[in-house]
């Protein structure tokens, strides 16, 4: 298998009837928008794709719907990290008999632990799932724990299933130690769009991002520009991004996604409660600013 690098939007999840229900056809829909876009792979049921507000039944249909749309297309990593280690374990068992191509498997959320539980957090997943490819995924933001250089050292040297990282933190400082540590081993993956240039310079295989969900043309222009040496055109689509998701932010990434997939012509739907859909007034100034970002045709 190459080496992981490239543009790999973070998915969102089309649900329907007020956010109740997986809409599998407009899913379908979606991964083929994505493809066509020529990005490099997609992660699947993360932050983005609303993966903690789905059951795990919700997760499978969607994990296994998508691993069969893109299969030999397009790289799938599904994010199947569950707060208790026996579900994520389960989980990512599943995405290795579905075909998956890795597993990106986000740190325990809501409790705070040390290092050393951590550690055996990912440890007893490798040693479950033996010679499944596994993604460490740092969002501090989201979990309260976050991936230090000591434990990431450690992970390195004895779990050798993992192959790469999304951080999705807004700590240059970490990323580039990160870079260091890992060389050779393992590819590092930035996960703040913001960053995204700044962190392609420092050595970054890529980034996975929520933005690209939705636009993935300028990520893919920009991850291109730079590998080519371009770094005028590279600068000039990093402004572009920055200013395209302070548009998709809106206070409310999910539903701004959503909103300006359906403008796109891709029926995302509805966010899940107790988020809450973009309403009348939201909605126009997103279209509005988008039009006048010039990114929508």
């Amino acid at each position: 298998m190459s080496a992981w690098k490239g543009v790999i939007p973070a998915m969102v999840t089309p649900l329907k009837d007020g956010g109740k229900i997986l809409d599998m056809d407009a899913l379908r829909e979606y991964c083929d928008f994505l493809r066509e876009r020529r990005v490099d792979g997609v992660f699947c049921g993360g932050t983005t794709g609303e993966g903690p507000l789905l059951s795990l039944d919700e997760r499978r249909k969607l994990a296994e719907e998508t691993v069969s749309r893109l299969h030999g297309k397009v790289r799938v990593i599904i994010q199947t990290g569950c707060i208790r280690t026996d579900q994520t374990v389960e989980f990512t068992k599943f995405a290795r008999e579905i075909g998956a191509d890795a597993a990106g498997v986000v740190l325990p959320f809501y409790y705070t632990y040390p290092d050393e539980s951590l550690y055996r957090y990912y440890m007893e997943i490798a040693e479950e799932v033996p010679d499944f490819p596994l993604f460490l995924y740092n969002i501090p933001g989201c979990t309260t724990n976050d991936i230090s250089l000591e434990l990431f050292q450690r992970l390195l040297k004895g779990v050798e299933s993992i192959v790469g990282i999304k951080n999705s933190s807004d700590n240059i400082f970490q990323t580039s130690a990160f870079i260091q540590a890992a060389g050779k081993r393992c590819a590092v993956f930035n996960g703040n769009d913001g960053l995204l240039l700044p962190a392609l310079s420092l050595g970054t295989a890529g980034l996975v991002s929520g933005n690209a969900s939705t636009f993935p043309e300028p990520f893919v222009e920009l991850f291109n520009a730079f590998s080519a040496g371009n770094m005028d055109k590279a600068r000039e689509l990093q402004r572009l991004i920055d200013k395209l998701r302070l548009i998709l932010a809106n206070g409310r990434d999910n539903a701004s996604f959503k909103r300006a997939l359906q403008l796109r012509g891709i029926q995302a739907g509805s966010v899940r409660k107790p988020d809450r859909d973009l309403d009348e007034k939201e909605s126009a100034w997103l279209k509005s600013s988008l039009q006048d970002l010039g990114v929508l045709s």
